[in-house]
Order: C-alpha cells, then structure tokens, then sequence
C-alpha cells in the first residue's frame, strides 16, 4: 500500500499568498488616518459646543466687568494664523476681584487644522459662500458667547489641500446665534 503524501499545492499556496495580499493592502489603506474638510469643520463645531456650554456654566458676567469691556460674553473663540495652518482657542473670561472692573482672558483649549486641509475663510452671518463676503484674514476671527449659551454667528470654510473625491473636498460650518447650535455641510451651497 503506497502512502499518500500531506501537504499543499503551490496553486493553493499562491491563493493563500494574494489573498492576504489584498486584506494588507485594504487594511493599509483604510487604516491610514486622512482628515477631511468636514473632519476640520466637526471639531471646530466641538470647540463651540464647549465654548457655549461654558458659557452657560460660568453665569453672568459682573456689571462693571461688562461695562469695562464692553461685552457681556462669558467665552469667545479666536484664531491665529502661521502659513496654511489656523488655530482655534477658546477662552474663558477671569473676572478680577473687586473693586477692580476689569477681566483677563484665559486660554482653555485649542485646536490646529490639519495640513490636508485649507481655512479658506469666514464671514460673519449664517449662509453659502455665494450670500456671504468671506474674509480669508483669521487674525480678524472671533466669536463670542454670553452666558444664556447664545453665540456669534459666523460660517467658516474648509477645503481640501489635495484632490480627492468630489465629497469630501469642501466643507461649511455655520454658528447659529440661538445656544451655539451648529451645521456642517460637505459642500459650501
């Protein structure tokens, strides 16, 4: 009786080997992290969110604080710009004690856009790139929220450094005066 012998053919082994080549380069491609327009517009979104809830968290602004800075906000976002990339921080309003009137700003947290992606403007107001003047110098960037959570309306705009598909190029965020409320869309219409 002649023994059979175990083992694999090389036809089953070069499947074996593509196979797995493919799952490595999806896994690669898939896994590689990739920011988007509308990933930019979200956490600044996120920014908001926090700046406006803190707002509501800290309470009125002192009487003669208010009249020293002639604002009742409670937080406000500014930008600053180095080349492409722009910074968001968020600030809370320090009161000094009495009897002085007047506050310091305090930087709380802040976020830097991603080099794939381009702040290509902001206007103040709610609306599209075609009803807004946009105004591409964010050192001029600011919004501010008082303490009953309602913010500065702005609408900002992302576009992506490099081509890619049609979705994911663009992306709009819109601050709603009515408690930081906010909507982001893939595209600037």
């Amino acid at each position: 009786m002649k023994r059979r012998q175990a083992g694999f053919t090389l036809t089953e082994l070069m499947v074996v080997v593509a196979i797995i080549g493919v799952l490595v380069t999806m896994a690669i491609v898939y896994m590689r992290p990739r920011v988007r327009p509308i990933d930019v517009a979200t956490r600044f979104g996120d920014l908001v969110h926090e700046a406006s809830r803190r707002a509501v968290a800290l309470g009125p602004v002192r009487a003669d604080v208010a009249v020293a800075l002639n604002s009742r906000a409670r937080t406000q976002i500014l930008a600053t710009q180095a080349g492409t990339a722009v910074t968001f921080t968020l600030y809370r309003l320090q009161e000094a004690p009495l009897p002085a009137a007047a506050g310091l700003w305090m930087p709380l947290e802040s976020y830097t856009t991603d080099s794939h992606v381009l702040a290509e403007g902001w206007a103040p107001g709610v609306g599209t790139d075609k009803t807004l003047a946009l105004t591409p110098n964010w050192t001029a960037f600011s919004s501010q929220c008082r303490p009953d959570g309602i913010c500065e309306a702005r609408t900002l705009f992302f576009q992506a450094a490099v081509a890619g598909p049609a979705y994911e190029q663009k992306a709009r965020i819109s601050i709603m005066p009515l408690g930081g409320a906010i909507t982001t869309s893939t595209d600037w219409k």
